[in-house]
């Protein structure tokens, strides 16, 4: 072995790590390399650019008596996310956590993969420690899961604003924020808006919701551009918003913080829509740069972004209401039915898939879920138990992760005390068949205390109904918005004990839920929630009330939107309008 390590040795300092690697690999396919093969294995792996294979390598080494366990585990974490594979490195991070809890990139390693796993069990105790940290005003439990994440299984507004983690960006300052309210501007005879977002793709869910809105802007009300820096493979699959757009998009994808900044400055933006907040691709520090006199943040993130410089958030009475207040440094602008747009021109309403297509029976009750596995918490999970349990032939069909993910899922059912037979993993489908599924349920039960956004809304453009309760922070009240705005508050429980009470009344009544099928169905063309030429008006209010604020020097401050005049006749579905024009 030895005279294999002095060759393998020789090789790696000729820089020759490929026949090094080729070499121990031989070796340890005969006899199982010692500790210091094994690290020159890792070494010429990591030369090698193969981070995934000197992680698990180090990792290995982990193992071995006579090796720095700490280091170890710290380099195959640190490799395994160079490889862009944060999930495999779960149990790196697990095993580093336990010899040194004050770890921050095993901290939040550890967090960011526990909320994919489906790990019922070991979420409830995370959760519960990390609450309590939160609580105790702990600045490491503050810095090591993003706020996005948080809002997953946090409903407290407090220990919301409380985290401080941010991705690529740093906070504002005071100081920064006053200069840009105080900088000269002319304002325009109408709005000019821009809004910021790297999802400029109508196969992204903030284009879906939003891209009617757009289309029915009045010209002669607003003038906008749209600010992308949208990733070439998102650009790609884009089915025609991007076209329809074409002479609205202004690129900022390779540019600098600072030419990005000075680019939007010269287009003469009143007012800067942030689409991303502290979601995946934001671009913290251009809107802390202050490049427009207003900024505003708006669908997203569902909540306040802490340290990013908005002046407003639109939002709307549920999901914002007084109690709120403390919790955001953002003014509240109240859109008066639901702060979520939707799309009624673009967005397919394909034909419903049977249940015999689908693999469902005919004759069983079906509860479904289609919001993501990070959504699913422990106080999700013992809802769902608990109706399943006291409508005992019932089924739950839900979107799985992986085998792992529902393996776990499956012992937690198990261990509550319902039969794994009665939960039915959603196949992966394509965004057509995804719609086309969802009718086939009897009933959607939302997620807690992170609801559905925009799967609810979905699911009742599909005409399914959405159970949901009554939510303690604006990602949690997303649902109680959505189904007020379609003309449902009947299928928004007050409580735990009222979600469960009005989940099995709803079962047993299959009239009723005819019923609210078919008041759904009417709702859809005549309420507010999917009307896209509504909600582009109430924008437009939206932005002429700042602006004139800002004409009078006055702050920014809660205000809310006068709605438009209720429609006596339906819209039209599908009815397409022509690309706003300046």
């Amino acid at each position: 072995m030895s005279k294999v390590i002095a060759q393998a040795a020789e090789l790696y300092r000729s820089n020759r790590h490929a026949e090094a690697a080729n070499l121990l690999l031989a070796e340890d396919a005969a006899t199982p390399l010692s500790l210091q093969a094994l690290l020159l294995l890792a070494q010429s792996k990591t030369k090698l650019g193969e981070a995934e294979a000197a992680a698990h390598l180090f990792a290995r080494a982990a193992d071995d008596p006579q090796a720095d366990r700490k280091l170890m585990l710290s380099l195959a974490l640190s490799l395994m996310l160079k490889a862009d594979r944060a999930r495999d490195a779960f149990d790196y991070a697990k095993a580093l956590l336990a010899l040194d809890p004050q770890n921050a990139d095993a901290a939040a390693v550890y967090r960011h993969c526990l909320h994919r796993r489906l790990d019922v069990d070991e979420a409830r105790v995370s959760n519960a420690s990390l609450r309590a940290a939160l609580a105790a005003g702990d600045a490491f439990a503050a810095a090591i899961e993003n706020p996005l994440e948080n809002l997953y299984w946090c409903g407290d507004e407090a220990l919301n604003r409380a985290v401080t983690r941010m991705q690529g960006g740093k906070p504002y300052r005071e100081e920064d924020r006053l200069r840009r309210r105080a900088r000269p501007h002319v304002f325009g005879a109408r709005p000019r808006v821009g809004y910021l977002s790297n999802d400029l793709s109508d196969c992204h869910a903030t284009i879906q919701l939003l891209q009617g809105v757009l289309d029915f802007h009045d010209p002669e009300a607003i003038d906008f551009t749209l600010f992308c820096y949208t990733p070439q493979a998102l650009k790609r699959a884009d089915q025609g918003f991007r076209q329809r757009h074409a002479g609205r998009i202004v690129d900022l994808k390779d540019l600098s913080t600072e030419d990005a900044h000075r680019l939007i400055r010269a287009q003469g933006v009143d007012i800067l829509v942030d689409l991303k907040g502290h979601t995946g691709g934001a671009w913290i520090d251009l809107v802390n740069s202050g490049p427009a006199p207003i900024q505003v943040a708006y669908l997203g993130f569902p909540g306040s972004a802490r340290g990013i410089d908005c002046d407003y958030i639109l939002s709307d009475a549920v999901v914002t209401p007084p109690s709120s207040r403390p919790y955001y440094h953002e003014a509240f602008c109240l859109l008066p039915e639901s702060y979520q747009p939707n799309d009624m021109v673009y967005r397919p309403l394909p034909p419903p898939l049977s249940r015999a297509a689908l693999g469902l029976p005919e004759d069983r009750l079906v509860f479904s879920s289609v919001n993501t596995i990070r959504k699913i918490t422990p106080e999700t999970f013992d809802l769902w138990m608990r109706v399943l349990k006291a409508v005992p032939d019932s089924l739950l069909y839900l979107l799985g992760g992986d085998d792992g993910a529902n393996a776990r899922f499956l012992g937690a059912v198990s261990r509550a005390g319902v039969d794994t037979s009665r939960i039915v993993f959603r196949p992966t489908l394509s965004h057509l068949d995804h719609l086309a599924a969802l009718p086939a349920s009897d009933l959607a039960l939302d997620t807690f205390p992170c609801s559905g956004h925009t799967t609810t809304s979905e699911q009742l453009w599909m005409g399914l109904p959405v159970l949901t309760r009554q939510g303690s922070n604006f990602a949690s009240r997303v649902s109680e918005s959505l189904l007020r705005a379609v003309g449902l508050p009947e299928l928004v429980a007050h409580d735990e004990e009222n979600f469960v009470a009005r989940a099995v009344q709803l079962a047993q009544n299959g009239q009723k839920r005819l019923e609210i099928r078919e008041k759904l169905r009417r709702n859809r063309r005549l309420m507010p929630l999917f009307d896209s030429e509504r909600m582009a008006r109430h924008l437009e209010k939206a932005f002429s009330m700042m602006i004139e604020r800002a004409r009078q020097g006055l702050e920014p401050a809660d205000f809310a939107v006068p709605a438009e005049p209720p429609r006596s006749t339906p819209f039209s579905i599908g009815e397409r309008a022509s690309p706003a024009q300046a």
